[in-house]
């Protein structure tokens, strides 16, 4: 009888030992999954886990590992698409910046930073747009955009950025719509419409420009003829003087249209370059002999100057001719008397040559440089010396009889050579113009039949 007492002991020790070892084998894998969660929370290395078991504590870690799988998957296609996303605006030409309602910046590309002239390598998230830009017009623009109608409607503006670099801007502030539980965004764009603006203001003034050339002789050639038709042509010397008054502003007329079909050929690639070898100081020499006499009565002295290992020129004579011409010619009417004009041509040495015209298999090329020490040009008006029709000194350039398309015919001239041009100038002390042309290494008797 004794023996059944011990077995109900045997057993509830037995059992005991079972539950408290259960408990104890449980309670591990519970600390094991909390560091396994701790890791994911922080980021840290994940520790392995071990094979789930049977019953509610591994059905619980099975699910937990294939949430966590599935969300990092999620995360992964997330980065996958950020860095897509970041791709796209860094490739964009647009400058893109995305505000929140504070102003507080969340997210630009190089495009805006460069645009508002920010420091590469920073990171802009998270600081207030003042701090970037302090520009009245792009901050009313904000303003704009985070209001009730900005925000049903949005706007577009045009901000004029000065600095080093002048832009044009048309911003367009647009609202994102991220949800009831996000705050409001804005996204910026910033289109750069420099380009356009200054091809508006070019053709405005290439109207009004070629409306005033054409105005001027035609008012004259009109007024003396219905003078001379009221009875001047009774009077000798009056009717003589009416004549040779409407001669001038007929050869002018004719100047003008001739220089604006060479420049419309040009431009439109009509005019057929008859390439060959061009002995340089040959063309310089033949411009020389038309402006020489030009050049006496205005005080001027020319002087010439060509490398003896400059190679003949690959390029059409005439042009290259016209291009000397019209640089001398030029020069001439800007150089006070005593003045002194110089025509330099060299071969360039490679390492000279403009990295535009750099190829592998690139030709050698030589410069021409046109000097004198004329009155010069103001700064702001360098960049647009070769616009038709935009002179300095309007006045003068009228008395000197000039089209104001010399320096643009020189410009089409060279692009259309492949060559560049680049000029230099400072009030008061001169101007210097230089030319960029390819050359072509050929024998000299080639040259002179080709001549």
């Amino acid at each position: 009888m004794e023996l059944i007492p011990f077995l109900g002991w045997l057993v509830a020790g037995l059992g005991g030992g079972l539950v408290w070892r259960a408990r104890r084998r449980n309670a591990a894998r519970l600390e094991a999954l909390r560091g396994f969660l701790r890791a994911v929370a922080d980021d840290a290395p994940v520790p392995q886990l071990a094979e789930p078991a049977d019953g509610p504590l591994g059905d619980m870690q099975t699910a937990l590992v294939r949430a966590l799988a599935h969300q990092g998957d999620g995360l992964d296609a997330a980065r996958v698409e950020q860095r897509r996303l970041q791709g796209v605006l860094g490739g964009m030409v647009e400058g893109v910046l995305v505000i929140d309602a504070d102003g507080t910046v969340l997210l630009s590309n190089r495009g805006a930073e460069e645009l508002l002239a920010l420091p590469p390598g920073e990171t802009y998230a998270g600081r207030p747009l003042i701090e970037l830009s302090r520009h009245p017009d792009l901050h009313r623009l904000v303003r704009w955009a985070v209001s009730d109608e900005g925000l049903a409607h949005g706007s577009t503006l045009e901000v004029s950025l000065g600095g080093t670099g002048s832009y044009v801007l048309q911003v367009t502030a647009t609202p994102v719509d991220a949800g009831p539980d996000a705050g409001r965004a804005f996204i910026l764009v910033f289109h750069d419409i420099t380009q356009m603006k200054r091809l508006e203001l070019v053709r405005r003034d290439f109207v009004a420009n070629v409306s005033h050339e054409l105005r001027t002789p035609l008012a004259a050639i009109a007024g003396y003829t219905e003078t001379l038709l009221g009875g001047a042509l009774d009077e000798p010397e009056r009717a003589r003087r009416f004549l040779g008054i409407i001669e001038r502003h007929t050869d002018r007329l004719g100047r003008l249209v001739n220089d604006l079909l060479t420049l419309s050929d040009l431009e439109l690639g009509r005019t057929e370059l008859r390439r060959g070898p061009v002995d340089a100081a040959d063309a310089v020499e033949a411009a020389f002999e038309v402006l020489r006499v030009k050049a006496d009565q205005a005080g001027v002295v020319l002087d010439a100057e060509v490398a003896a290992d400059t190679p003949p020129l690959d390029a059409d004579r005439d042009r290259v001719e016209q291009t000397i011409l019209n640089l001398v010619d030029n020069a001439i009417k800007y150089t006070p008397a005593g003045g002194h004009i110089s025509v330099r041509i060299r071969p360039l040495p490679a390492a000279e040559v403009p990295e535009i015209l750099r190829r592998s298999d690139a030709p050698q090329y030589c410069e021409l440089v046109v000097a004198d020490t004329g009155v010069g040009v103001p700064p702001e008006d360098l960049p647009r010396l070769t616009e038709r029709f935009y002179r300095v000194d309007k006045a003068r350039s009228r008395e000197l009889g000039g089209t104001g398309l010399g320096l643009a015919i020189v410009k089409h001239i060279v692009q259309a050579h492949g060559g560049t041009l680049h000029i230099d100038s400072r009030l008061n002390q001169g101007t210097t113009v230089r030319v960029v042309l390819p050359a072509r290494l050929v024998r000299r008797d080639e040259v002179a039949r080709s001549a």
